[in-house]
Formats: structure tokens, C-alpha cells, sequence
């Protein structure tokens, strides 16, 4: 999992999560983190999304399995856990409008870990185990307080589900390997990003969630170092097996 260094107050969020499809590793665009001084209801707009029929070449939909788990509550300053072993449903429940982070425990699992839910076409985040990580889930307007994603994994995991609000907010250059969540408290127009790659098909995918109120993706395959527009402060959701360290640059 990601490793991140700096402490520093912690701010809110005020998310609009829209689902979107593409490849294994897409991640939830989102309306931007609010001031901490200008805190306000959360909205949240979903985007219609057409289910295509699946081909060859598309992914197949999510389907509830027959295992199930209760997490719990998720709320403001309340986190949610649950444990098995092998692919499950994780049930739980959310008191609030927010996006939830999954911090997943599959230090002990084989093969690839997902972690989706019924419906979606392309999951939350997926990665090569043994792993720790965090992925970043979507909320509509129309969800039930009770929702279910699915932990996909072959061995013994436990996941913490908590709201991305409660996110410890961090500062500076961040480094770490494999999927995580960040709250960038630095307020500045770009980030420099040096990735290295765990194998040949390997790449760095990351979507920021920030003020501009323009969710902002970023990331390349291969090794490389580069520059990119993101106006934090802000979410940054990233994706891969590799190992990275994400700069905050004026």
C-alpha cells in the first residue's frame, strides 16, 4: 500500500461520484473536496450509463456472489470492517453522502485481488497479490444506505471501509507501492510523478478529485517521469502494481 508521510488538518469533502467504464483499471470521477472553512451538504450527480452487451473484448458485468459478510456502519468518523477468506460479498451500510475508500488487507492472498460490485463493468481497482491497498468506491443520488461491492481474492482478507472525509490529509511528496487514496492538502496546479513498473503490461492510472470542481486524470504505462496538470487540493485515487512517488508542484 501506499505510504504516506506529513500530518496535517483534516478538511471535507463535497463529492459528486459518477460511474464510468473502460478498462480493469478505471477508476469514479467526482466533484471536487470544498474548503474545510466552507462545509455544505454533499451532492451527488449521477451520469446515465448504457449497459453494453458484452463481446470478447468487453468486460463482463459484476454479479453479487454467494458468500456474505456484514461490514457494518459507514458515518462521519465511523469506519466499517469486515474478513473472509476467498471471494465474497461485503455488505454495509452508509449514513451520509460521501464516496467510501476500501482498504484492502490481501497480504496473505494469491493470484489477483478486485474489488467491484454488482453491476459494474469495470471494478473499483484490481492488483497483483499479496497486496495492501486502498480503492475508491462511487455513490449516486439513488443509493441505498445499504450497499454491496465485492472483494474478488483468493485467500484471507480483511478490508476497513471508511468515508474518503475521514481521510488523514497529507502534504508534500508521497511514495508508496500499489493502489491508494490520498487527500492532498497542497494547494498548487500540477504534480510531477516518477513510476516504475512491477512487470511489462504494468502502467500508472490516477484520477483527482479536487476544488476545480474538473476531475482530473493522469498516469502513463511503462517507466517514466513526468509533469502533470492536477489542481490540488484534492483526492488523487491511483491504480497500478507498481512503485510510485507523487510530488505537489507550484
Amino acid at each position: 500500500m501506499g505510504t504516506a508521510r506529513g500530518t496535517a488538518t483534516i478538511g471535507t469533502l463535497m463529492a459528486a461520484v459518477l460511474l464510468m467504464t473502460g478498462c480493469a483499471q478505471d477508476m469514479d470521477d467526482s466533484a471536487p473536496p470544498g474548503p474545510a472553512a466552507s462545509r455544505a451538504t454533499p451532492t451527488r450527480i449521477p451520469t446515465p450509463t448504457a449497459t453494453p452487451t458484452p463481446t470478447a473484448t468487453t468486460p463482463a458485468i459484476a454479479r453479487a456472489l454467494p458468500d456474505t459478510v456484514d461490514a457494518g456502519t459507514v458515518a462521519a468518523g465511523v469506519s466499517a470492517t469486515a474478513s473472509a477468506t476467498g471471494p465474497s460479498n461485503v455488505a454495509f451500510h452508509t449514513e451520509g453522502q460521501f464516496a467510501v475508500v476500501i482498504e484492502l488487507d490481501c497480504s496473505a492472498c494469491t493470484g489477483t485481488a478486485t474489488v467491484t460490485a454488482p453491476g459494474r463493468m469495470s471494478p473499483f481497482g484490481r492488483a497483483t497479490a499479496p497486496l495492501t491497498g486502498s480503492f475508491l468506491t462511487a455513490v449516486f443520488r439513488d443509493d441505498a444506505p445499504d450497499q454491496t461491492v465485492i472483494v474478488d481474492a483468493q485467500g484471507p482478507w480483511s478490508v476497513t471501509m471508511r468515508s474518503w472525509n475521514d481521510l488523514p490529509t497529507v502534504a508534500g511528496a508521497q511514495s508508496g507501492t500499489g493502489p491508494a487514496v490520498l487527500f492532498f492538502q497542497d494547494d498548487v496546479p500540477h504534480v510531477a510523478v516518477d513510476f516504475r513498473p512491477a512487470g511489462a503490461e504494468d502502467s500508472f492510472n490516477a484520477r483527482a478529485f479536487t476544488t476545480s470542481d474538473d476531475t482530473q486524470v493522469f498516469g502513463d504505462s511503462g517507466a517514466f517521469a513526468k509533469q502533470f496538470d492536477v489542481d490540488l487540493p484534492g483526492v488523487v485515487a491511483i491504480q497500478t502494481n507498481g512503485t510510485w512517488t507523487v510530488t505537489p508542484v507550484p
